[in-house]
């Protein structure tokens, strides 16, 4: 008995005099809290998820395999054996920088299982680029990948595949499409070898986690850049998905070349007397916020900032606003695109391919929709006008936009770990509670082995 469910006993199994094999199989619907059951503090037995992929012949293999040009990278290679290192695909989470290959990690962990995949993402760009990478990556065919979004709906084809979809999509409770239906239902009814979980953080959040019992999958690897969140959810991981089996850290692989080398920099931007003095009103306290992101000199930095690594070093720049009025107000007045929430899947993907290809678009404005999942591989410059509280998961998240390893400049004879190739700016203005919120984001990176310069006149040195 474990916390009240009953585990049915077999026959046991003898190996030897001392020692003897008990199987049970747990009701779909209790497997959770048999897990939690099991951890530290109760039982004190964690239990371990594997999947001896090559002995089961129920499921039918997946003709997958990675092309030549798929080279792991040691941490990589690493990250995998701690996964298949019995020989069985063990349920765990592996953490990586973003920038740092996790695509590639769980597209080769796939190859090797080669059974059915299902990809979860947070939301339809990112989708889309699931489906590319494992088409750069395999020799699968594009009718052999899936996707399962409110625009497209598709089926792979034979008795194996990838399908790639959202939480959302699954999790979903409400009315559905005559071929939505038919597409959830098979996804529900179908034995998967491998879950593979991007942007796993967000998994405890109650809606996702009903996806946990929705889909049956035999082995679960939840990827991260950034396995920590604000509230006390994280540790339900271990038993939703499962342990921690790897972590690389940043500064180890930005010393290596993996990823970019990136100078972080909080710049103070004093407030005007007009805004103070309405900051400090007692009946301004609902406008707080509103008040400390438009102050003019947080505009006027952010301006400087723009025209400094637009036009002397010819960067590609996001500039991130969680504050939507603030992201609208700034863009339209500097005359640069902008996504946000209300931006259609199709508009999204029009504004990043200018923004990856088109010369003349180097700013994007972006609310939080980009905090997670949208590959930005061109961006090698983030300023941070306005933020979610002290939320360290997102600074971290936001700071992994420009993370993915950048050539060096021509003619440099810098080595990698003395050369900056990528620049994080976080605008804060001066005397207000941002600055206290600052300090509290800054926390994880600062755990990583970042630094943060503190620029108290900018706009001095700019003259």
């Amino acid at each position: 008995d474990a916390g009240g469910v009953r585990l049915p006993r077999v026959n046991p199994i003898n190996f030897d005099d001392d020692r003897q094999l008990h199987s049970f199989e747990i009701d779909p619907a209790q497997v959770e809290h048999v897990k939690a059951r099991c951890l530290p503090g109760g039982l004190n037995y964690p239990m371990l998820e594997e999947y001896d992929f090559r002995n089961d012949t129920v499921n039918p293999d997946l003709n997958i395999e990675l092309k030549p040009n798929a080279n792991l990278r040691p941490y990589q290679e690493k990250g995998l054996s701690k996964m298949f290192g019995n020989g069985r695909a063990r349920s765990g989470i592996i953490v990586l920088p973003c920038g740092a290959g996790k695509s590639l990690t769980a597209v080769a962990a796939a190859a090797r299982v080669r059974k059915s995949a299902l990809v979860l993402c947070t939301n339809s760009v990112s989708v889309d680029q699931w489906k590319y990478q494992f088409r750069l990556w395999t020799n699968l065919e594009d009718n052999q990948i899936s996707r399962f979004t409110s625009g497209d709906k598709e089926h792979f084809k034979g008795v194996a595949g990838i399908t790639v979809s959202t939480y959302n999509m699954v999790a979903f409770q409400g009315s559905r499409s005559e071929q939505s239906k038919k597409i959830i239902a098979q996804i529900q009814s179908r034995e998967w070898g491998l879950l593979i979980m991007d942007e796993v953080h967000v998994v405890p959040a109650a809606m996702f986690r009903k996806v946990i019992g929705i889909i049956k999958a035999h082995c679960k690897l939840g990827l991260t850049a950034t396995l920590v969140r604000e509230d006390n959810l994280i540790s339900d991981l271990n038993f939703l998905i499962g342990p921690k089996l790897y972590e690389a850290n940043w500064g180890d692989l930005a010393r290596a070349g993996h990823i970019a080398n990136v100078q972080c920099a909080e710049v103070w931007c004093p407030m005007t007397k007009e805004f103070y003095r309405e900051y400090l009103k007692k009946e301004n306290a609902p406008r707080k916020q509103a008040l400390y992101v438009m102050n003019p000199t947080k505009f006027q930095c952010c301006q400087f900032l723009i025209n400094y690594h637009e036009q002397q070093r010819g960067d590609k720049i996001l500039v991130f606003s969680d504050n939507i009025f603030a992201l609208r107000e700034y863009a339209l007045k500097l005359k640069k695109p902008f996504i946000y929430g209300e931006i259609g899947h199709v508009e999204r993907t029009r504004i990043l391919n200018a923004f990856k290809h088109n010369p003349d678009v180097n700013t994007v404005f972006i609310s939080k929709v980009g905090d997670n999942s949208i590959d930005i591989p061109e961006a090698n410059v983030i300023i941070q006008i306005s933020s979610h509280a002290g939320s360290r998961r997102q600074e971290a998240q936001r700071l992994g936009r420009i993370l993915r390893a950048k050539p060096r400049a021509a003619g440099s004879t810098a080595a990698p770990a003395d050369e900056y190739n990528a620049f994080f700016y976080s605008l804060v203005s001066k005397d207000t509670v941002e600055m206290f919120f600052s300090t509290k984001r800054q926390q994880f990176l600062i755990d990583q082995g970042y630094s943060f310069k503190v620029v108290t006149n900018l706009l001095d040195q700019g003259d």
